[in-house]
Order: structure tokens, then sequence, then C-alpha cells
């Protein structure tokens, strides 16, 4: 009798594990990796052009015209196969629902960002839609994934190079792999790929910055992240001038890189040449990393921004 109802409820029994089983996997199955290139956007549903003029305005401080953002342009619930899984999509809904932007993660593939706006009408749209602040959420989470594509992949770091510049200036940087080339002096590294097309750098350099009593230091840092505002003392730039006309020489002793003007970013020259580019800029007390690119023949935009995210590591 106990055999028999053995017997009975073994098939239950398994049949219920199967399908427990079943159900976590569901629950629990991995998303698959998101696909698109950098700043490449699945647009869905802008029928009027709005969110299309925002994403195609220029990238500033570059020495020719370059949208932020390549657009896929898709209609209105349209979306579906392998557009599900661009790492960066934004829905517009003109619908009765009031003005709302909301993002969410991750829904159909992993990473992913998905961007929802939702408008009662086109004017409003035109009228409630931040296009500065939009462009600052693709922008963030462009870099992001650049940054992580290096982070979550040792072997896609320079680890030498990490390590020289850890022991010399105290950073913790990745650095990408294929920046192999260096230079060194005192209180200064030339990181390079050295490539005959597309040229990416980086500079990390120490100054000796004038002593500021800390209360007026601390009002400046302040002032300067309630305006947004990125000052450089006459005291630096007169410094960074100098390390730049001794360490990043021409093809004659006249000629050597300069930076006119020291911002968060903008253009470089050379002195005394047809040479420059587009360079990014961070400020870490007295230390300065500048990523700077070399590339006449081609776009610059992707090349800059692999840069900034790398710079973006810094710990």
């Amino acid at each position: 009798m106990v055999r028999n109802t053995i017997t009975l409820l073994f098939p239950f029994c398994l049949i219920f594990l199967l399908l427990t089983s079943c159900g976590l996997t569901g629950k629990n199955r991995k998303k698959p990796a998101s696909t698109g290139q950098p700043y490449e956007i699945v647009l869905e549903g802008d029928t009027d052009s709005i969110v299309t003029r925002i994403l195609t305005e220029d990238v500033p401080a570059l020495p020719q015209p370059e949208p932020l953002c390549k657009l896929i342009q898709v209609k209105k619930g349209k979306t579906k196969g392998s557009y599900l899984l661009v790492r960066t999509r934004i829905i517009v809904n003109i619908t009765d629902k009031d003005f709302a932007v909301k993002l969410s993660h991750d829904e159909n593939a992993e990473p992913q960002n998905i961007i929802r706006i939702n408008a009662h009408s086109v004017q409003q749209l035109r009228e409630r839609l931040n296009g500065e602040k939009l462009r600052q959420i693709v922008d963030e989470a462009e870099l992001k994934h650049l940054a992580e594509m290096i982070s979550n992949n040792p072997s896609k770091q320079n680890k030498e190079m990490q390590e020289e510049v850890k022991k010399t200036f105290g950073l913790d940087m990745k650095i990408p792999v294929s920046m192999n080339a260096s230079k060194k002096a005192k209180n200064f590294i030339w990181i390079s790929n050295n490539a005959s097309t597309g040229m990416q750098n980086l500079l990390v350099m120490k100054v000796k910055s004038e002593e500021r009593r800390a209360g007026k230091e601390k009002s400046e840092e302040r002032r300067m992240k309630n305006s947004n505002a990125f000052h450089v003392n006459v005291n630096d730039k007169a410094q960074i001038d100098s390390i730049l006309r001794t360490n990043m020489p021409g093809e004659t002793d006249s000629m050597y890189m300069t930076i006119p003007v020291l911002l968060e970013r903008g253009l470089w020259e050379m002195k005394g040449d047809a040479m420059g580019g587009p360079y990014v800029m961070h400020r870490i007390h007295n230390l300065y990393v500048i990523g700077f690119v070399y590339a006449p023949e081609m776009k610059k935009k992707i090349l800059i921004k692999q840069l900034e995210a790398a710079i973006s590591t810094i710990k």
C-alpha cells in the first residue's frame, strides 16, 4: 500500500519540481546583452521631430560640426525585434496623460536605458521638454557605458600604465589597453595610442598651486559648484603652458602644444603648425588630467568621448 502511494505521488512531485524550476528559471533568466554603437539611439514616435532636433544638435568644442546622437527613427508602436535590444531607446507618447519624463532600465536587454516622454499635446511637448536636460541624460548614460567597457573588462586595461599613474600621482584611473605608448618626466606623464589615424592621448600633470586659506578655498569651490564654472587660476595656467612647451614639442623647437583657454572642454593647438583638435580636462586639487585627440582625417566625437569616459573612472 505504501509502495503504491509513493508510486502515485512520485509523478506529481516530479511535475511540481519541474514547474517550480521553470518558474525560477524564467524569473531569473538573464536578459540578452544590449546592442548599438555609442550614441546610437532608437527614437520612437517623434512625429514632429522635436526630440530629433534636440539630440542632433552639434556637440560643443569640436572643430567640425558633429551631432550628439545617431538616431534610428521608428514609428509609434513599431519598435520590434533587434531594435528592442538597443542600449538607449526614447519613446515619445502624445496621449491624454500630463507631461512627464520617466527613465527605466534593463527592460529588454542589459544594460539598457529607456526614456519615456509623455505629453497631452505636441505644443505641451515643445514647451515643457527641457532639451538641455535630455541631452545631459543621454550623454551621461553613454559615457557611463563607455567607462564600463573599460572598468568591467580587465583585459581592456593597460595595467602597467595604471600602476604608474597611481604610483606617481595617487590616481586610480582605468586606462585603455590601446594606449600603450608613453613619455614620462617630473610630475608629468603622456600616454598615447600613437595611432596613425585617430590618435588619442592622455596627459597627467601636477602643478605647484598657490597656498589658499581653507575657508576661502571652500567658498570658491561652493561658488564654482553653484555656477557650474570651471576656473583655472593664472598661476596654474602659466605652469601648464610651461609643461606643455617643455614636454609636448612639435617637429621644430619653435613648435609646441598649447591650450589657449583652459576649460572643461575646448580646442588645443600646435604653436607654429596647423595641428589641433578637441580636448577635455579634469582637475583634482593641483592635478590636471587632459585627454586630447588628433585626427584630421576623421570625425572626433567618439574618440574624445572615449577619453572623457576613461577620465571619469578616476577615484
